[in-house]
């Protein structure tokens, strides 16, 4: 350093040096802060204490409905009890009282008010994890009545809003379970009805009938096959008894009496032919010539044809003379007999059709039922696939059913809790407090300060005056700019008018230093009358350096 202040001597000899520019600016700057710090307005605080009582049914048999932590909800509560409605609705409440709000526009007021509001929350970790236990709401003024009555103005925001917001989480939540449990109720009773109308309307196509419908349908094929065989023997038995039919007349003349059919009268084995023969055409007709049944019947109408005479067995199957169906009346009249034979062949052709239609209708019932069936077997394991996503459905809907009835019920339990004054609340332990005691400024420490700060800058002004008038006063000075050693030191001689002009000088700083005095003493005057605007002015330094 090339200014020659490289020890604390030469430090020293320049407060000398300088010390009307150390003692002036320190005495004025002093003087100044202590009048000022005579007239800072004294600030009390009132302070309340809040308890967050903890609840007095455990949680692990009534949940807790409120969402977030104790801390988490304060902070919530904080954040709405400091809102722009609330602290607007307290300068509404308190405008009167509060004079140095008034040269403030709105938005400089709330954010004033906020600031000298203060919220402390305090841990106590002995009770579980960052456990709140209680906190401290205060508030600062220069009226000790109205700091008590805005705090406790706040404590019962903080306080009323908790209640409200508990009780809109509890009363909201058991309104939200009622409300879904009864749109779940309604989905229920919708897939039931859903679920009995598939199983009534496929009655017969549940995967319980599965086995039901098979062996029906093995039933009704078997039928089926047995008609279709039954069908094909009456098919061809009214062929047979239509050709037999056609071949035999309808009347017969009256017979003579003959030794031919005094023979056939006679003898015991032609009725036993005739029956034999019907037999065998009744067999023909529903089996082939190489069955068993067949066979038999033929080889025993042989061996009573053998039995037979001849003649009679002629005359028997030569009958008399045809006589159409036309003229049955006729011959009737003219003294023809009914042909036997023909109404016994007649009357088994109308019994064959009327067996023939018979089994044709089953047949047709039984490919009905057998379609019918059919679709039933195809269509289970559509049926069983819908049954199954009703059901399941049905099953999702059971389970959220009870879950949201268990929910409601702990709901209902946890309303119950709150109604009773059970849950988790704040209780005031210290109401707000009328503060006796200013508590802000420390004037004795803001005075000290001041002065401190003022001998800080009044020395720093003093060396600004010796910088910007850089004299060599020392021989070390010379030595630090030229770095040469000092051989001769000539004193300084003074004529008679140096003397002269010497006491003028004197002679005018004196009369300048009466005229600042005086000039000051005036300012100082000025500041004590003005002290008001002036601390306004200067509120945001002292707000940040005084009251923080």
């Amino acid at each position: 350093m090339r200014l020659g202040l490289n020890t604390p001597q030469d430090m020293l000899a320049l407060l000398v040096r300088r010390k009307w520019w150390v003692v002036a600016p320190f005495l004025a700057m002093s003087s100044a802060i202590a009048i000022l710090v005579y007239f800072l307005p004294k600030t009390y605080v009132s302070e309340s204490l809040i308890l967050v009582r903890p609840r007095d049914i455990p949680a692990d048999m009534v949940k807790d409905l409120i969402p977030g932590s104790t801390e988490q909800r304060l902070k919530s509560i904080e954040q709405t009890v400091l809102s722009r409605t609330n602290l607007l609705e307290i300068l509404r409440q308190f405008s009167d009282r509060l004079p140095e709000f008034r040269p403030l526009n709105l938005d400089d007021q709330v954010t004033k008010l906020h600031s000298q509001i203060n919220i402390a929350f305090d841990l106590d970790k002995s009770v579980g994890p960052a456990s709140l236990s209680y906190f401290r709401l205060s508030y600062q003024s220069r009226d000790p009545q109205l700091a008590k009555d805005i705090t406790s103005k706040l404590t019962g925001l903080f306080i009323e809003q908790d209640n409200r917001d508990r009780e809109t989480h509890v009363n909201g939540t058991t309104d939200f379970f009622d409300t879904e449990l009864q749109k779940v109720a309604d989905q229920l009773k919708a897939s039931e009805t859903r679920l009995r109308e598939v199983k009534s309307q496929r009655l017969f196509e549940l995967p319980s009938q599965l086995e039901s419908n098979y062996r029906t349908l093995d039933r009704l094929t078997q039928d089926k096959k047995t008609n279709a065989e039954a069908l094909d023997r009456y098919v061809t038995i009214l062929q047979n008894l239509q050709s037999e039919l056609a071949a035999q007349p309808e009347f017969l003349p009256r017979p003579a009496t003959t030794v031919a059919a005094q023979a056939v009268a006679a003898n015991p084995q032609l009725e036993e032919y005739r029956k034999a023969k019907a037999e065998y055409d009744d067999l023909s007709g529903k089996f082939k010539p190489l069955h068993p049944d067949v066979q038999a019947a033929r080889a025993r109408l042989e061996r009573l044809q053998n039995q037979i005479p001849s003649d009679v067995l002629a005359s028997l199957n030569n009958p008399a003379p045809v006589v159409k169906k036309d003229d049955s009346n006729a011959a009737a009249g003219n003294g023809m007999l009914p042909n036997p034979l023909y109404q016994s062949l007649l009357s088994r052709l109308n019994d064959a059709k009327t067996e023939y239609a018979i089994r044709e209708r089953n047949l047709k019932a039984a490919d009905s039922e057998i379609l019918k069936y059919q679709q039933r077997v195809e269509s289970t394991p559509q049926t069983e696939q819908d049954i199954a996503e009703v059901t399941r459905q049905n099953e999702d809907l059971k389970k959220q059913y009870d879950e949201l009835k268990g929910k409601l019920g702990q709901a209902s339990l946890a309303e119950s809790l709150e109604s009773k004054q059970k849950g988790s609340q704040f209780q005031v332990i210290d109401p707000a407090n009328l503060p006796l005691a200013p508590a802000k400024p420390n004037k004795r420490v803001v005075l000290l300060g001041g002065c401190i700060a003022s001998l800080f800058v009044a020395i720093g002004l003093a060396v600004l005056v010796d910088v910007s008038r850089q004299k060599i006063w020392t021989q070390a000075q010379i030595e630090a700019f030229w770095g040469v050693p000092v051989l001769v030191d000539i004193p300084e001689i003074l004529t008679d008018s140096d003397q002269l002009n010497l006491r003028k000088q004197r002679r005018t700083f004196a009369v300048s230093s009466v005229a600042g005095a005086v000039a000051y003493g005036f300012c100082l005057y000025l500041i004590y009358l003005k002290h008001g605007f002036l601390l306004e002015q200067l509120d945001p330094v002292i707000q940040k350096l005084v009251y923080r």
